[in-house]
């Protein structure tokens, strides 16, 4: 039974760590209970090591901190990327682990949460997260389509999608199953790995949508084997107020001519428009190049960089609050695109969509 539970976790341990990296968050208030820690286990990355006293500080992705101390009793074993079964795992030294790579320990927690004795150490090498997260990445690159839902059938389970391609926005339809994959973007989230198991019913028109699968060979259909879609809005305006301090700015919405706060968070990107990438978003076959990969390679930008006045679009999640936003990207330079009124907002909702960004 015991071990039952142990590969259990052991496994959420390996998924978690292919999605997320398991990077930790240190904050000076973490919660009171910490799903990373349980009675009998710890699950983070590596902050600290003590050689001497074999003890290892291991920091949860809440930023609790967790003292793991080592001993000749101690079990290690390497999780090799993707691997969800204990047979899978292999047997390592002491030593065969470093800062930042993610592990699980299992023993006796104390009752302050705050020391535990390993009789288990798993590792999740950091080398190994980022080789697997490249390798999705261009998973997706390859086999992924990108772009804004226009119609759902629920009786064939079928989207029609308008997909991002260089030559402007193609319908396709995609054709679920059973064995389709469904996520969602989180209320107010940043982060592509935050997105929650959803269904079929959370669709509806005008979400964002990126699919992973195989196209038809002409183009017009696709057979998914991941889907993950969001509610996003896309915001611009002019800057009217800058706070370093607490990371936001507020700006007057062109639209709606109401005041928006936006909220930056560490995973919040900031690219400025090029003159190559305004000439591309707005020539009349949307450009020659991949606008994705063009998007992606735009300058960045810091907070101080910006100024009163300067003209900004930002992409987010719908939250609660309309006039208060977590901003998934800021895009700078995009007053040249506001200033046609005709193609001025189809042009923004675009880039807004490519500045999602993805796995």
């Amino acid at each position: 039974m015991r071990n039952t539970a142990s590969i259990r976790v052991l496994c959420t341990l390996a998924l978690l760590a292919g999605a997320t990296a398991l990077k930790a968050q240190t904050t000076s208030t973490p919660p009171a209970t910490d799903p990373a820690i349980t009675a009998l286990s710890v699950m983070g990355v590596v902050s600290e090591l003590k050689a001497e006293t074999r003890q290892v500080t291991v920091t949860t992705a809440a930023g609790s901190m967790v003292v793991v101390t080592l001993s000749d009793r101690t079990s290690f074993m390497r999780i090799p990327p993707g691997e969800k079964t204990k047979d899978k795992f292999i047997k390592i030294a002491p030593t065969d682990f470093t800062l930042g790579d993610s592990v699980f320990a299992r023993g006796r927690m104390s009752e302050d949460r705050k020391s535990l004795p390993a009789l288990e150490f798993y590792v999740m090498s950091k080398g190994d997260i980022a080789e697997k997260k490249e390798r999705e990445r261009s998973e997706w690159t390859k086999r992924g389509i990108a772009g804004t839902v226009s119609s759902i059938n629920a009786e064939t389970k079928e989207i029609s999608v308008d997909s991002r391609t260089p030559e402007g926005p193609r319908p396709i339809v995609i054709a679920t199953n059973g064995d389709t994959k469904f996520r969602r973007y989180a209320p107010d989230s940043v982060r592509f790995s935050d997105a929650q198991p959803g269904v079929f019913a959370d669709l509806k028109a005008g979400d964002q949508l990126r699919a992973l699968g195989t196209k038809s060979a002409d183009g017009s259909r696709f057979t998914p084997e991941e889907i993950v879609t969001g509610s996003f809005q896309t915001i611009s305006g002019t800057v009217t107020e800058l706070d370093a301090e607490k990371k936001e700015i507020k700006i007057k919405d062109l639209q709606s001519q109401q005041v928006v706060t936006i909220a930056l968070t560490k995973d919040s990107s900031m690219h400025r428009l090029t003159p190559e990438m305004i000439a591309a978003l707005t020539a009349p076959a949307k450009g020659s190049g991949d606008l994705q990969e063009m998007f992606d390679q735009l300058p960045v930008f810091a907070l101080q960089d910006l100024k009163p006045g300067d003209s900004i679009l930002i992409s987010s999640t719908k939250g609660a609050d309309p006039t208060r936003v977590t901003a998934i990207a800021v895009v700078n330079g995009v007053g040249p695109l506001l200033q046609n009124k005709q193609t001025g907002r189809a042009t923004a909702n675009s880039l807004g969509a490519m500045s999602l960004g993805g796995p």
